[in-house]
């Protein structure tokens, strides 16, 4: 009976039952990602940074001063009145939300004198904010929840300008930005796809097979990360599902495109179509297999990383790319099979067509490297490394808010108090002085004039309660020259910290410990521990994607080339970037996250293509010359290859429609780094590698039968 099973169409229909029955269910019982997406705790820092146990040490000491932080920002051209100002504090101490998002916390500005009052107004009276403490607990939807009905309390006059900015402001806009482009990310990946697979292959039914398979995997990945954030297994941010998204729709496709190149040669030779996708599959199995290998070692080092939501970017990456691996080994075949020749109408292969010979364009751009293999790699490597050079230059930014729409509120009313205080009064630190002695403000004076002096310090002060009961421990509000999120206020922060003993021993308090909090000292953390990341990460995929490739090769001379090339092209890819959005963009830096997700999708992607055309040439070295089997995979692959890749590229683009000025600049790093391998690395540079290496492309294992082969 299984003997039957796997016979014929039987095996193909298996295959698909069992996915579709797979999606179904979990469509019915499971939840989705997007249901379980939250912020990183502790700004996705380890618990034993200096930041983190700053707050612990805050929270022990001054209890009373936690919560997330809400600034309504009211702005009038004309200034502001004194009624208008108590008419906005009396409106604070009255808000009210839903128990279920517990208290707020406001200052009872009415019932203060209005001096104090006038401590929230900027000198020219223009801008007045109120601050309004939110529980701590509250994130994700909850958050935004809570906001959006603090948010329906005001009503303000047609001549005067409200925003909501503050950490609760940021992260309530965060939500609601990606909630509003998921449909869209979704969708305009899906058209795209839809649209090049037209436009490239003319074939109806061959577009839609990678869609219909696409939407299952899509499916089914999704519940699975969603039941396991369910658990509490792990989590991930909204990022990390867009990016998810379009890779799971891009991968999917070229594994199709890949099968749908081979399966029309061997329909050409074989007369039945289930013996036509067998021998497909023979063939194509192997870098199907490695490729989503190396995808999948690729994000697994993401689980050595120490920043979270690197870290949680691992397991449900790793997820979505062993079900695309098995998908491409189980599913994608299915469909194919069971639509035989029809996925390639009107163009239908006839079996003894011997059309499939003609040489394509890459088979001629092959013809003209093999012969002079030199005079394409040495410009090729000479302008990649001109490009990767400038990647020395690469400033990276930790300023979240930069990368949100103009007319954001959050952005709206954080740029206001830029505008209207100073810079560093948007996200002040705090100084945390605990001590064995009894502390007091005439005693620290000395303290802090040398704090004072260090350079991107600007003023330190005392805010409200100061000293704690016991006058044991001291808390003083630490104010930066510059944008809070900038590198000057980080290294501020970094030599706070060495030079705290030295300066609390002048002062003779020798038993006392000084502690940073507060945004720029998380920064100033994330900046050590991301270049700690990017070093470990870098190491284990060359190590591990290196160890595959030489599985795949039978080789240790291969997976040298080809991780070169593949590190070459990252870097390049960085450098021209850099340069081209600081010609076009004026951008003088990055986001901090961007050099590493590139790396590693770029590394365990471009690699895939180099993996398809070395597959070939080692299968068609077996029964030509070598110079032969070059040419002839060149050939062969070149199409698929360069089909793939202009549509993963594409897809990536796609990020441009999200409303993350971060995402924008990712998608198109990606899409250049891509098309970099597509159309230079996998058909010039690497072709040109192998003849002048000739033999010993794939030491020691000589896999060259045919002694006139080299």
């Amino acid at each position: 009976m299984a003997d039957r099973l796997l016979k014929g169409n039987r095996l193909w229909w298996f295959m698909l039952v069992i996915w579709a029955a797979l999606a179904g269910i979990l469509s019915s019982a499971a939840p989705g990602a997007k249901e379980f997406v939250a912020a990183n705790k502790d700004a996705g820092l380890p618990p034993d940074t200096e930041s983190i146990i700053a707050d612990r040490q805050l929270e022990k000491y001054f209890p009373e001063e936690g919560g997330l932080p809400l600034f309504a920002v009211f702005s009038k051209e004309s200034g502001l009145t004194d009624d208008e100002i108590l008419t906005f504090a009396q409106v604070a101490e009255d808000l009210k939300v839903d128990k279920k998002y517990g208290d707020i916390e406001t200052i009872p500005l009415s019932k203060m004198p209005p001096e104090v009052r006038n401590s929230f107004l900027s000198e020219n009276k223009r801008t007045f904010f109120l601050p309004i403490t939110l529980p701590e607990n509250l994130e994700g939807r909850d958050l935004h929840a809570a906001v959006e009905q603090i948010k329906k309390q005001f009503t303000v006059d047609h001549d005067l300008k409200l925003s909501w900015t503050g950490p609760a402001g940021i992260a309530a806009d965060a939500v609601e930005l990606f909630s509003r482009a998921d449909i869209v990310l979704l969708l305009s990946t899906v058209g795209l796809i839809l649209v090049l697979l037209l436009i490239i292959y003319r074939s109806p039914l061959l577009t839609f097979i990678p869609l219909i398979g696409a939407a299952i995997v899509y499916t089914v990945v999704d519940k699975v990360i969603g039941l396991s954030m369910k658990a509490g297994l792990f989590a991930i941010d909204s990022q990390a599902v867009s990016i998810m998204t379009i890779l799971l729709f891009a991968v999917v496709t070229d594994y199709s495109l890949l099968i749908f190149s081979r399966y029309r040669e061997e329909l050409r030779t074989h007369e039945k179509k289930d013996a036509a996708m067998r021998e497909t599959m023979r063939h194509v199995k192997e870098p199907i297999f490695f490729s989503g290998s190396t995808i999948v070692l690729g994000v697994a080092t993401l689980f050595f990383a120490l920043y979270e939501p690197y870290r949680n970017f691992a397991p449900a990456f790793a997820i979505a790319a062993a079900f695309m691996l098995v998908a491409g080994l189980t599913l994608l075949p299915a469909l194919f099979a069971l639509t035989g020749r029809k996925a390639f109408w009107p163009a239908i292969p006839k079996f003894g067509d011997e059309k499939s010979e003609k040489k394509t364009i890459w088979g001629k751009m092959a013809d003209k490297v093999t012969k002079r293999p030199a005079a394409f790699l040495i410009p090729i490597v000479l302008l990649l490394a001109l490009a990767a050079l400038n990647m020395t230059k690469m400033e990276e930014s930790y300023d979240l808010i930069a990368s949100f729409p103009e007319d954001l509120s959050s952005r709206i009313g954080y740029e206001q108090l830029g505008k209207d205080f100073s810079e560093g009064s948007l996200a002040p630190g705090t100084l945390l002085f605990v001590s064995n002695q009894n502390l007091d403000m005439q005693g620290l004076q000395s303290v802090i004039k040398k704090l004072e002096e260090i350079k991107g310090v600007d003023q330190v002060t005392a805010q409200g309660h100061p000293l704690s009961a016991d006058g044991k421990s001291a808390k003083l509000s630490l104010i930066f020259t510059g944008n809070p999120y900038e590198h000057e206020a980080l290294d501020a922060v970094k030599k706070i910290r060495e030079k705290s003993g030295e300066i609390l021993n002048d002062a003779g308090l020798t038993d006392t410990e000084l502690f940073v909090a507060g945004e720029s000292a998380k920064n100033a953390d994330l900046r050590d521990i991301n270049k700690r990341d990017t070093i470990v990460v870098l190491v284990l995929m060359i190590i591990l994607i290196s160890i595959m490739l030489g599985l795949q090769t039978r080789s240790i001379v291969a997976p040298l080339y080809m991780m070169g090339t593949i590190l070459l092209s990252y870097a390049a890819t960085i450098g021209l970037s850099l340069f081209l959005f600081k010609i076009f963009l004026g951008l003088d830096a990055i986001s901090y996250r961007i050099p590493l997700y590139a790396l590693v999708f770029l590394i365990a992607l471009g690699v895939d293509y180099s993996i398809m055309l070395i597959a070939r040439i080692r299968e068609e070295v077996k029964t030509m010359p070598f110079a032969d089997a070059v040419r002839r995979g060149v050939d062969r692959t070149g199409g698929v290859i360069s089909s793939a890749g202009l549509i993963l590229a594409a897809t990536f683009l796609v990020l441009a429609t999200m409303p993350i000025y971060e995402l924008k600049l990712f998608g198109f790093i990606m899409a250049l780094g891509i098309l970099i391998d597509t159309f230079i690395v996998r058909p010039l540079l690497i072709p040109a590698i192998l003849m002048l290496l000739g033999k010993w492309s794939f030491w020691p294992k000589r896999v060259v039968e045919n002694k006139k082969a080299v």
